[in-house]
């Protein structure tokens, strides 16, 4: 590398190192202007903090009050204050700024140490910073090695931005651009002016939020799109941030975020370089055709490389295979049978042996058959009933096709068919399996004796209901969390799906178990989408039976959204036979899973089943 190479990567880290000092200086500043803060009887008081400390070095006690107790940690904040100053004064040599670089690195640490909240992005940056510029400075005669430390932190920048899009890209409430007036309504990143601008305008909000996803998911073209563009990418990033420092306050982020832009420069000019291309796709291609070259010599770098790629296969192969064993075992620990129908195995618990109407049962969102667990203890000995996984759902195999409201239907109609389950069908739903019984019902209405809603999903309930519209969004990002966790073994049983620790013992460990695997959560994602744009439309057109109506409400439903009492009596409305109850300590998921709210459900199917005792056709011809 020629002299003036070096010297730009020195540039690089002057500007680093400037840049991330003014803002860091300025919180230095901040810090000892409201010193009291640190104080025994202050917000970051040390007798508070050195409790959490105390736990992992016990006889450390008196040597940790030296260092962080009221007034010495206030030394730590001049010692950076001074150290961040002597970055910014021209002057200081490479060996000068690499130790004060490490001073507040060290410094940074201590604080963190000292108080462990309050820290945000632009503190871990900050830190990134100046650990790069002093890592550069240790290897002051190796060129590689400081294009390396250049590079790193050009590519920290890049991922930092583009993770930070491809989160909010994977949000519902950024997605739809909800996010936005939520965000600066609050009071510590809020602000009134644009807040009222962006409330009463979505399609502002949407736009601003997809702005900011699109930007910052585009930030690493900035390395190598033409000067032109990636100088419009570092302008918008700057632009951004001091959006944010002017409406959210988060003045650090300018400086932190931005002393990585000459980083980034500086690499994007490095990989612009057109010279010799020729030789430096070569160069590119030089460890494959070395690793192919060594494995086509005999002799034991050969032997090294078909080991290596022996073991990589056999890696995966091994990975498919506990995967599929995984997903074996969890088969063979469900409840109640696999039924094969239309060529994929399906969950159900059923007693189909009885005599008279079966009971079939529609579960809530993500729900498997076995929330139904204490209500078909609770059932006659000789009743009829089906309970069953929707496609994806529990232990049932995932569908080919997507299940709107007609598949969803037809597919239950063969199921029942195959199972040889005795028509007339008093069908019981509970949340959204309300809004799919209502669709049977509208295609088969001769083969329904009677409709049981227990907590039901209202097809207008989103439209009607301020709440629910509002809370959706995040119900979908705590669904695509639930996947993401799931699919990286992350998923707490007892945290994420709480609900159904209350089922019976034999079904409450293999049910929460089953909740774990990411395809669950996956399904429930699809079948969100399906209630929205097929189940609930389809479900709206039926709006009235000749059969018994019995509903079943949750008192804690109807407190948290007052709307939902009056869909729930529209429910009622749908015959004129039809009982309306409502249990006032009962909870969504509790009505169905907690084993003292199980006998009001059977209660209300065996009111519906009284009343529908004259209702018996010949249905000796029904089949799929």
């Amino acid at each position: 590398m020629h002299v003036g190479e070096r010297d730009a990567v020195d540039a690089v880290f002057r500007k680093v190192e400037l840049l991330t000092s003014i803002g860091q200086t300025i919180g230095s500043l901040e810090q000892l202007a409201t010193s009291g803060q640190f104080a025994d009887d202050g917000l970051f008081s040390w007798r508070i903090g050195k409790l959490r400390m105390l736990q992992s070095w016990p006889a450390a006690g008196d040597h940790l009050d030296r260092v962080f107790g009221y007034p010495n940690v206030m030394a730590m904040v001049h010692t950076r204050g001074l150290a961040g100053l002597g970055l910014i004064l021209p002057g200081a040599s490479r060996a000068q700024r690499g130790v004060l670089a490490a001073t507040m690195c060290t410094t940074a640490y201590g604080l963190q140490t000292r108080v462990p909240y309050g820290f945000d992005g632009s503190d871990h940056f900050a830190f990134l910073n100046y650990a790069c510029a002093a890592l550069e400075k240790a290897f002051p005669h190796d060129e590689r090695a400081r294009e390396a430390v250049v590079t790193f932190l050009a590519a920290q920048a890049c991922l930092s931005y583009f993770t930070s899009g491809a989160a909010k890209l994977f949000s519902p409430v950024w997605r739809d651009g909800s996010a936005i007036p939520r965000i600066f309504r609050t009071a510590v990143y809020g602000d009134s002016l644009f807040h009222r601008t962006v409330q009463n305008r979505p399609w502002l909000a949407k736009a601003v939020a997809w702005s900011t996803i699109a930007g910052e998911m585009a930030f690493p073209l900035a390395l190598v799109a033409p000067k032109p563009v990636a100088r419009g990418i570092l302008a918008a990033g700057a632009a951004f941030h001091l959006g944010n420092a002017r409406f959210m306050g988060l003045n650090r982020f300018v400086w932190s975020f931005g002393a990585t832009y000459p980083a980034v420069v500086h690499v994007s000019r490095a990989l612009g370089r057109d010279a010799k291309p020729a030789a430096t796709r070569a160069s590119n291609l030089a460890p494959l055709k070395s690793l192919v070259a060594a494995a086509a010599r005999p002799g034991p770098t050969r032997h090294t490389v078909i080991a290596a790629t022996g073991a990589t296969v056999l890696a995966g192969a091994t990975v498919h295979r506990m995967g599929k064993r995984r997903r074996e075992r969890m088969r063979a620990s469900a409840p109640g049978r696999l039924v094969r129908v239309d060529g994929r195995d399906v969950h159900v618990l059923a007693n189909t042996d009885g005599e008279g109407p079966t009971v079939v049962f529609e579960n809530g969102m993500a729900c498997p058959a076995t929330e139904w667990g204490w209500v078909l203890a609770k059932l006659g000995p000789g009743t009829n009933y089906v309970a069953y996984d929707r496609p994806g759902i529990g232990w049932s195999a995932t569908a080919s096709a997507p299940r709107d409201a007609e598949r969803s239907s037809e597919g239950l109609h063969r199921l029942l068919a195959q199972l040889g389950a005795r028509p007339p069908f008093l069908l019981v739903g509970h949340s959204v399996g309300g809004v799919l019984i209502r669709c049977f019902a509208r295609r088969h209405p001769e083969l329904v004796a009677g409709l049981v809603f227990v907590d039901s999903s209202h097809p207008d309930q989103l439209r009607r209901s301020p709440g629910q519209r509002q809370s959706l969004p995040w119900v979908r990002q705590q669904v695509t969390t639930s996947w993401l966790k799931a699919m990286t073994g992350t998923l707490r049983r007892s945290e994420e799906y709480r609900p159904f620790s209350a089922l019976p013992d034999d079904m409450a460990e293999a049910t929460e178990r089953c909740m774990a695997a990411p395809g669950a959560w996956w399904a429930t994602r699809q079948e969100m989408h399906h209630w929205q744009h097929s189940w609930s439309p389809d479900a709206a057109r039926l709006s009235a039976i000749s059969r018994p109506v019995a509903v079943l409400t949750a008192g804690e439903t109807v407190r948290a959204d007052p709307a939902h009492a009056a869909l729930q009596r529209e429910l009622a409305a749908l015959s004129t036979v039809s009982r309306h109850d409502v249990v006032t300590d009962a909870g969504h998921n509790a009505l169905v899973m907690a084993p003292e709210h199980a006998p009001g459900v059977v209660e209300s199917i065996e009111w519906v089943r009284a009343r529908a005792n004259g209702f018996v056709d010949d249905f000796d011809d029904f089949d799929a």
